[in-house]
């Protein structure tokens, strides 16, 4: 029988993996991938660990990545993905967080789009087995979490500071982001939840998926930023927080609706339209647009950032979130995966399936 530590360099000496199958960027032109075998898998040093990727999340910024568009930029080739689920391969000698064999959530700041991925023990999170209830580990609503809910968790509690009671506006209430901001915005005790989206049928997912209220948001209703006020102050009495993934023209409107000390928190630009907000509303409103960079808290508020990836992830287990996988690919099928979640014929997290 080994040693603890031992099993740990056995595990190491006999990962022979030198190379994977990956999802690889190879120009900035098309936006789309080429699945290769032989992409190489950096070794394991002392303080990472090698995991199977089981399931990885396609997020928004990373499609951005593939054409040059996103605020960090790759130079091909780059394998992309910022979050996956697994089962850890090997780990380092100085490794004590997890054992071979543990499931785990990574979050490797690229690379996840690929069948094997070795991350600093840092960027591991155990997942301490199925949560309560299940008989084994969904993965694909595991590799959901991190991003989207912790993007959420971080939006609602740390940028809004929401209190309870209050009224919360969620735009792309569909998405990744928006359907985990419904979750998160109740379990911190939101009084109301608007869901706001391009069409009915993801107004219609938004209210299964927990929003009290919804409507349908189009371009010729916003082109009269005063006129959406008018009308989301009838219908809803205004908002205490937004959480806006869209931008474009559609800040403005949420800015006019925002209550007295309201909140809004820019986390992405769906529209592609980067929004100017004439600066006097938020002094005559005495109100606040604050963004939201998650990914960067990891570089400038680590501490921060690994404590809500942690707490997101205790409360999927103890089934507080429940992500909405809208859709899973075959790792081969990843552009299919791409063409979909750019066309906006998606809803709430799409995942990729490396090792299927």
């Amino acid at each position: 029988m080994f040693a603890r530590g031992a099993l740990r360099r056995a595990s190491r000496r006999l990962s022979t993996t030198t190379t994977t199958r990956a999802a690889v960027c190879e120009s900035l032109e098309t936006g789309t991938v080429s699945i290769r075998d032989d992409w190489p898998v950096r070794e394991v040093g002392s303080n990472d660990v090698l995991v199977e990727t089981k399931a990885a999340g396609i997020n928004f910024g990373e499609l951005l990545q593939l054409r040059g568009l996103y605020q960090e930029r790759l130079e091909p080739p780059f394998v992309p993905g910022n979050e996956m689920s697994g089962i850890v391969r090997a780990v380092g000698e100085r490794v004590s967080s997890v054992s071979v064999g543990d499931a785990v959530v990574g979050l490797p700041r690229g690379g996840a789009w690929a069948r094997d991925v070795t991350l600093p023990e840092a960027a591991v999170i155990p997942l301490h087995g199925p949560r309560t209830g299940d008989a084994e580990i969904d993965f694909a609503s595991a590799a959901s979490l991190s991003i989207a809910y912790g993007t959420a968790y971080m939006a609602l509690k740390h940028r809004a500071r929401l209190d309870v009671g209050e009224t919360v506006l969620v735009t792309a209430a569909a998405g990744g982001v928006g359907s985990a901001s419904i979750e998160v915005a109740r379990y911190l005790g939101a009084g109301r939840i608007i869901a706001a989206a391009g069409d009915q049928k993801k107004v219609d997912l938004a209210l299964r998926l927990g929003a009290d209220e919804g409507f349908v948001y189009t371009e010729a209703s916003l082109e009269n930023p005063k006129a959406f006020r008018e009308l989301t102050l009838k219908k809803f009495g205004g908002f205490d927080v937004a959480v806006d993934m869209v931008g474009g023209p559609l800040l403005e409107p949420i800015v006019r609706s925002l209550n007295f000390d309201g909140r809004c928190v820019v986390v992405g630009f769906a529209s592609g339209q980067i929004p100017k907000i004439p600066s006097n509303l938020l002094l005559v409103k005495n109100v606040s647009v604050v963004g939201l960079y998650w990914g960067a808290h990891a570089v400038h508020k680590p501490a921060l950032f690994r404590e809500s990836c942690k707490d997101v992830v205790e409360l999927w287990r103890a089934r507080h979130f429940n992500p909405h996988v809208g859709a899973s690919f075959a790792l081969d099928d990843a552009n299919d995966a791409i063409a979909d979640v750019m066309a906006r014929k998606t809803t709430g997290k799409v995942v990729l399936l490396p090792s299927s």
